[in-house]
């Protein structure tokens, strides 16, 4: 139990490496469960794995794909090092699985002091529309952790709306 009025200490790797890296380890699990749930209700794998909210919308892969990368390239910026993207070539829900663990064991590498240096570099993000520059600690706030679980809550969504039995316990990780 947590006594009241207790201290929280909380360091860069616990608010970047470490988040991501925990919710990686959520969507592993509620891919588990559409791999179990394919299996269960005879539905091809690919039907899930190819599976978008709307036309204009990534598909369940894709989604996979962006949390790992945007996970790997948001600690690249942060740490000063040259983001280097991976493939995406994921097909099955083996493929997905072996993308978030080499995500995970990338992330747990990771030196809290490197990781605190990077919040006052500036990290310039191209868009559409141009670029933008921001300190370290802004883009991990305002633009890396948001980036990172909308495609994490994109993929627990298409899962929902496949017929996948989720619950707001499998997105946090049992603490609901």
């Amino acid at each position: 139990m947590i006594q009241e009025n207790a201290a929280v200490s909380l360091s860069v790797y616990d608010l970047s490496a470490g988040l991501f890296a925990r919710g990686l380890g959520n969507l592993k699990r509620t891919l588990t469960k559409g791999e179990a749930h394919a299996a269960e209700s005879g539905m091809a794998p690919a039907e899930l794995i190819d599976a978008q909210l709307a036309t204009d919308m990534n598909s369940l892969a894709v989604q996979v794909h962006w949390a790992t990368e945007g996970a790997k390239l948001a600690i690249a910026r942060l740490v000063g090092a040259a983001p280097t993207a991976s493939s995406n070539d994921a097909t099955s829900f083996a493929d997905l699985q072996r993308r978030i663990d080499a995500t995970i064991a990338y992330l747990s590498t990771l030196a809290s002091l490197d990781l605190e240096a990077g919040l006052e570099r500036v990290i310039e993000i191209s868009h559409r529309g141009g670029s933008k520059k921001l300190t370290g600690g802004q883009f991990l706030l305002e633009f890396a952790i948001p980036s990172f679980y909308f495609h994490v809550t994109t993929a627990y969504a298409i899962l929902r709306h496949k017929g996948v039995e989720l619950t707001k316990g499998d997105f946090l990780g049992g603490l609901s």
